[in-house]
């Protein structure tokens, strides 16, 4: 047996967290509302956002020529299929949501909480959606023709961002209908303007006033790559504003949970969405340099659709109806980010990782991630709100730097999951080269920005790496976050954390990390006596445990509705036939089954297996606390008389493993027990420990049937000489019967009042 407190059991908050759990799929309790064609439009919006509308000028005026900007574009298309077959890999092996966290967390267990904290500090910190709010802004401000100044462009951002939160936290699915038909609108636009490019140069027509580009598709091959500028710091940067373009291949991984037959989903939906993307990025390209010329390009900043657009149909129909609709673009772009990003967040506080995660994660009232939402919006009005120059392109290197290190990290790990976990079953399995590519540019993309260029000054190398310190700032803190509370406060506190799960009102599933001041058990070999033959010979007073028969009206146990109407009153009368007590106040039950009887109704927080520990349920202070807290109107009253706590312990079915193991109450002195404090949202409890000591005596019902019922007194009030106040118990390991089929019981916990 191993000496140790179990938990003081009034919420079912012991259901122990096993990451192996990630490899089974999980139905939000949203449903499962996301078709193929909701799938492809939450990768294909996200990945067809401001990036190409607004990053093709930026990109041109770094590296200098249309060669190598169109070089680069393609480029990033086939790093971008490295990192997408690397989560499709995670996300086919692991289809749950959540995405990178869970992919992370399920690789890299130790150090403990680490890869979850990472995570969550990145996606609270950097998980915003400024950069895309922004653009609609510009392009709004630029189609009603008004200066992008400043506090107009911040005033509709913040509005924007407000107007999506409201709509995907209140209207679910009203909100997946407004991104779909926005993410189509989006398609079709881009090949609109593929299309008037095509016309242009067919027809040789431009009856625009402008003038018609030096360079175009008929240019020479020198010509195209004149002016490129050769430096990796420079094409590093310009790089990661073209990943940030191709960015959300991965966003159905955050939301499996709400995917039909979420495998195959993901598989067909994000290659055809890459697929397409690479398509359109490239033609969408092309037809910028044959309408706009280069130095005009150079000069757009994120306004190059606008001027595509004006140059193409005129100042009347491009200044005000086409970057119009790139703002709704964009806005569908915020959309889909946004509800990707609240699942995500919602995921991070439901697995105990934020403050008030039990609300954070909730979906209550409107059946949406309102509170994964709300972590969403403060951070991008805030980063909305810098006053700053160039904010679009430091946000861009500033999202992207950070993701580099989960992403070589994503990439190792899978690689040591192959050789590690062989037995995993993996519906897609990534290109090894693939994933040694990926691996190779998140090194080389991660130093690039350190790498001093000719002649340039301490300062000005600063500021250009400013984007790379802010992101290793944000990790620092992460490691710093996870230090503080996994190693010194609890090393500080004297307390271990603790992964349990409970279940909010909604239906969902939580995990709260808890603080709990149980020492490591340790197995004891001590001799058990059976008592069969002699059960008459202990009662309740005499060693604080009584077997009484009784057969029960119940025999699954399977309903928990069912067992409060109709088990609870049974164990009312039960306990007043044996004690004589004139009250009997049930005030929880637990059900000892491993988690796998698809009958039960039973939350799965509520169906635990045996526990191998020594320990009393409460401690005297807290069995005092049960009737204030359950009964405080007529707390004052009952304190004054006699009660008791009685553990109403039944098996399901015959026991042979796993037995329970009872001591005689006398034969453990008061110096044997230690208090052990637990922590809940809204108060304390208290159990009692056992210090083990071989003078203990302990006992056991062999092949204990279901009418066969151990009472367990937990606390009696009645402190006197010869009378058992309290009694340990725990289960026990039988060598001779390990082979047998697990141990099934319920138990009732009870105030007794006389």
């Amino acid at each position: 047996m191993n000496d140790a407190a179990d938990a003081d059991l009034d919420t079912p908050l012991l259901m122990r967290v096993s990451v192996e759990d990630d490899v089974i799929p999980e139905t939000a309790v949203l449903g499962r509302n996301l078709g193929w064609s909701s799938a492809y439009i939450i990768i294909i919006s996200r990945v067809v956002g401001s990036g190409i509308f607004a990053t093709p000028g930026t990109i041109v005026s770094s590296v200098g020529s249309i060669g190598l900007s169109l070089c680069l574009w393609v480029v990033g298309a086939l790093i971008s299929w490295f990192g997408l077959a690397v989560t499709l890999e995670y996300g086919c092996m692991l289809p749950r949501s959540g995405g990178e966290k869970i992919y992370l967390e399920f690789t890299y267990r130790r150090p403990r909480f680490l890869a979850s904290t990472l995570v969550a500090v990145n996606a609270v910190l950097l998980g915003f959606t400024a950069s895309n709010c922004i653009v609609f802004a510009e392009y709004v401000l630029f189609a009603i023709g008004k200066e992008a100044d400043s506090l107009h462009v911040k005033i509709l951002a913040v509005g924007l961002m407000t107007v999506v939160t409201v709509i995907h936290g209140c209207f679910l699915k009203t909100g997946i209908f407004i991104q779909n038909v926005l993410g189509w609108v989006k398609i079709a636009l881009v090949i609109f303007m593929v299309i008037a490019s095509v016309v242009i140069v067919v027809s040789h027509t431009n009856n625009t006033g402008y003038p018609t580009p030096s360079h175009t598709l008929s240019a020479s091959w020198d010509g195209i790559w004149e002016g490129s500028v050769w430096d990796w710091g420079i094409i590093s940067t310009t790089l990661f504003k073209i990943f940030y373009s191709y960015a959300g291949l991965q966003n159905v991984n955050n939301v499996m949970n709400e995917v039909k037959n979420p495998v195959s989903t993901l598989k067909s939906a994000a290659t055809t969405g890459l697929i397409t993307a690479c398509l359109l990025y490239f033609l969408i390209n092309i037809a910028y340099f044959i309408v706009i010329p280069l130095g005009d390009i150079k000069e757009s900043g994120e306004l190059i659709a606008a001027l595509f657009f004006e140059r193409t149909f005129g100042a009347a129909l491009g200044k005000v109806f086409l970057p119009l609709a790139v703002s709704v673009s964009a806005a569908g772009n915020v959309m889909v980010v946004t509800f990707a990003l609240a699942r995500l967040n919602q995921e991070i506080a439901r697995q105990g990782f934020l403050p008030f995660g039990a609300l954070l994660a909730s979906s209550r009232p409107y059946g949406a991630p309102l509170g994964g939402l709300l972590v969403h919006y403060i951070p991008s009005v805030a980063v909305i709100s810098i006053p700053a120059k160039n904010i679009y392109s430091f946000i861009l290197e500033v999202e992207g730097y950070p993701g580099q290190f989960f992403a070589l990290a994503m990439s190792f790990g899978l690689i040591w999951l192959r050789w590690k976990r062989p037995d995993l079953n993996r519906p897609y399995r990534a290109f090894l080269p693939a994933v040694w590519g990926r691996i190779a540019l998140s090194i080389a993309l991660i130093v690039s920005p350190f790498v001093p260029r000719d002649g340039e000054k301490c300062w000005d190398h600063l500021l250009r790496v400013s984007y790379a310190l802010v992101g290793i700032s944000v990790i620092l803190l992460g490691l710093l976050y996870w230090f503080l509370w996994t190693v010194l406060l609890p090393r500080w506190g004297d307390y271990q954390l603790e992964e349990v799960t409970d279940s909010l009102d909604d239906g969902t599933i939580i995990t709260r990390v808890i603080q709990t001041y149980e020492k490591p058990i340790a197995p004891l070999d001590v001799v058990v006596t059976d008592i069969s033959g002699n059960e008459d010979n202990y009662t309740l007073d005499s060693h604080g445990f009584q077997v009484y028969r009784h057969a029960s009206r119940e025999k699954d146990f399977v309903d928990d509705e069912k067992i409060k109407a109709e088990y609870y009153p049974e164990t009312e009368q039960l306990l007043k036939d044996v004690t004589g007590a004139s009250r009997i106040f049930i005030f929880d039950h637990t059900i000892r089954r491993q988690p796998k009887d698809k009958r039960s109704t039973e939350p799965a927080a509520n169906l635990r297996g045996p526990v191998r520990q020594v320990h009393i349920d409460q401690s005297y202070t807290a069995s005092v606390g049960r009737v204030s807290y359950h009964l405080p109107e007529e707390a004052e009253e009952l304190l004054q008389k006699r009660f008791q706590i009685i553990n109403v312990w039944r098996p399901i079915k015959t026991i042979y493993k796993d037995p329970l193991a009872i001591a005689d109450a006398h034969s453990v002195p008061e110096s044997d027990l230690v208090g052990a404090a637990l922590i809940y949202p809204n108060r304390r409890g208290e159990t009692f420990s056992v210090k083990p000591n071989l003078a203990h005596k302990w006992y056991f019902k062999y092949a204990q049937r279901p009418d066969e019922v151990t009472l367990i007194k937990c606390f009696d009030t009645k402190d006197e000489p010869g009378i058992a106040r309290r009694v340990p118990h725990s289960a026990f390991t039988d060598p001779a019967e390990e082979g047998k089929d697990p141990r099934e019981s319920i138990e009732v916990r009870a105030l007794v009042f006389y």
